[in-house]
């Protein structure tokens, strides 16, 4: 509790300097240190400063989350009144007639892609208008980018432990929401900035948009607030291929190089690259599980040095009554995970981007104490929910981006745990996980030397990388 109350104050200062001289600004603390309820808190106090006057503001969210801020208002600020846009169209503008009348709209980026004439008719001036998981909008050309920037508002805030992923042209994106004009033309940008730092590793760039951003980007880490928070105990699962996946890996890997080979010679690099992922994701479904390339071969017919010892740790983990979240990028991969768990009669949760009732699951694996696992979509479930009830994270399958997996991990390790996390990283020895595993190092220092304290430089995706992935 004490945490918290940090946390909000220092916030509720930053939001009332970036508020007395009409900024815009980046809540960028790190998951799981409550940014949703330190914007809630903030926009009840104005609220109350302002008690004479309605003024609402609007919250974009991805669409999964919903039900968790409407939750989140109703619980800690009741005396605010909520309004969900969603639903047919018929639905929506009913509900947009009522805009006026609340204190906080609340809608997600596809349905406001959708609404955006709309909202423009109503010519209604909002409070604030909220991005959060902000990194939806770090692409420039998406729709979510442009829609976003046309809503009006006094005042513009943008929520997301990592604003900045890959790129930093993704930090440009965001700040041309929330100041529009402030770090130039995109054009310019890319050039001056984004391709120097990108391409060359120009430290001075990168010195002087660090030195031109740090006043707008609150970010706090769980290490330096949150003093009472357990540990994270992180551990790689190195595991070697058992015979029959390494012959199939080494036989599609050679099929695989040639191709790209081949095809990069005759196309071009960037013509060729939707060609490189789908070869890249072959061989990664190969180190999970070889039936993830095989469709007409059973699950049971291939064997996978990886599923057996994520099999072994969860029997373990179900043994001491204790509660583990299984990622995997691939949904495919967590059904042979849950075929297997039923004919052991361990019971699981399952979270994908299919779910529709992603609350009452979420709330299931949280109460039922006979139920040890939680198999869930790294992309689906790396947001928006809250499992501190779990005390182990296996993280199957390396994702490109450590901020993903991050994300992922602090599902169970933020504000509410009370026991010490294990975090397992399974890793299949001489692949291409191991490969991703240096570019995930390189992408971590992009962001830290923009939002953390390394001056390490990051030099995006190339063509050598492409040649080391498949060494």
């Amino acid at each position: 509790a004490k945490s918290r109350s940090t946390l909000l104050l220092a916030f509720d200062s930053h939001e009332e300097f970036l508020r007395v001289y009409r900024f815009g600004g980046i809540l960028a603390d790190d998951m799981g240190l409550g940014k949703t309820l330190q914007v809630i808190t903030a926009l009840s106090l104005y609220a109350k400063k302002t008690k004479t006057k309605k003024h609402s503001s609007l919250v974009v969210v991805p669409k999964t989350l919903l039900a968790n801020w409407e939750h989140e208002v109703r619980t800690f600020a009741p005396h605010l009144s909520t309004l969900v846009i969603e639903g047919t169209p018929q639905e929506r503008q009913r509900r947009m007639n009522t805009i006026h009348d609340v204190d906080i709209v609340i809608t997600s980026y596809p349905t406001l892609q959708r609404d955006i004439e709309l909202y423009q008719s109503k010519k209604h001036m909002f409070h604030y208008c909220i991005l959060d998981e902000a990194q939806y909008i770090k692409n420039p050309r998406t729709k979510s980018a442009h829609t976003v920037k046309k809503i009006p508002s006094e005042y513009r805030l943008a929520l997301t432990g990592t604003p900045l992923e890959n790129n930093v042209e993704e930090l440009w994106s965001i700040f041309d929401f929330l100041m529009p004009g402030f770090l130039g033309t995109h054009t310019d940008f890319q050039k001056h900035t984004g391709n120097p730092i990108m391409n060359r590793g120009d430290k001075v760039a990168l010195q002087h948009l660090r030195a031109k951003t740090s006043a707008f980007m609150l970010r706090r880490t769980k290490g330096e607030v949150l003093k009472e928070l357990p540990p994270k105990i992180e551990q790689v699962v190195s595991i070697e291929l058992s015979d029959e996946q390494n012959i199939l890996y080494q036989d599609v890997l050679l099929r695989i190089k040639n191709d790209i080979f081949a095809i990069v010679n005759e196309k071009g690099w960037k013509a060729s690259q939707i060609h490189i992922l789908a070869g890249l994701t072959k061989l990664r479904q190969i180190c999970n599980h070889p039936a993830l390339v095989l469709p007409k071969k059973k699950s049971g017919e291939y064997p996978s040095a990886k599923l057996e010892r994520a099999l072994e740790m969860i029997r373990e983990i179900h043994e001491r009554h204790g509660k583990v979240l299984v990622f995997s990028q691939f949904t495919s991969m967590l059904d042979i995970i849950g075929t297997h768990l039923t004919q052991e009669k361990i019971q699981f949760c399952y979270l994908s981007g299919a779910t529709k009732n992603r609350k009452e699951v979420v709330g299931t694996f949280m109460n039922d104490s006979a139920i040890p696992v939680f198999l869930i979509s790294t992309k689906a479930g790396g947001v928006g929910i809250n499992l501190t009830v779990a005390d182990t994270v296996i993280v199957f399958d390396p994702w490109w981006n450590p901020s993903v997996e991050s994300q992922a991990i602090d599902r169970a390790h933020r504000i509410g745990q009370k026991k010490t996390v294990n975090v397992y990283r399974l890793r299949s020895l001489g692949t291409i996980e191991e490969r991703i595993a240096k570019l995930q190092e390189r992408k971590q220092n992009l962001f830290n030397s923009l939002v953390g304290s390394s001056d390490t430089l990051f030099q995006k995706l190339t063509w050598e990388d492409v040649k080391v992935l498949l060494s």
